[in-house]
């Protein structure tokens, strides 16, 4: 664990950020960090401990106010990854919102 502690590259990513590298949204007094998993072709929201506003890319406020618009934040994400829109089905459920693709390799 030391070594991976010690060899992790936390240095600043280039500037300006690149929505397809993941967000960092601020909301409410919380943090939350959403990334793309190639393995299940959706995006996870995770709740973090601290602002990442230096690492990943910041939505900007119309999509965050007054509430957090994850599928705009995520066709963004999606578009500087991919190049293009994709087709997709967007959610809320009781578990959260979720988008599923339908190109989806799976």
């Amino acid at each position: 664990m030391e070594f991976i502690q010690e060899n992790l590259c936390l240095d600043d990513p280039p500037s300006p950020k690149n929505p397809k590298d993941g967000a960092f949204i601020e909301y409410r007094g919380e943090y939350f960090v959403s990334l793309y998993n190639c393995i299940i072709d959706s995006y996870g929201i995770y709740k973090v401990d601290k602002k990442w506003s230096h690492y990943y890319w910041c939505p900007p406020e119309p999509y965050i106010s007054p509430i957090i618009q994850w599928e705009l934040i995520w066709k963004e994400m999606d578009y500087c990854l991919y190049g293009f829109i994709r087709k997709y089905l967007y959610s809320e459920t009781k578990y959260g919102p979720e988008i599923q693709f339908l190109s989806s390799r799976l």
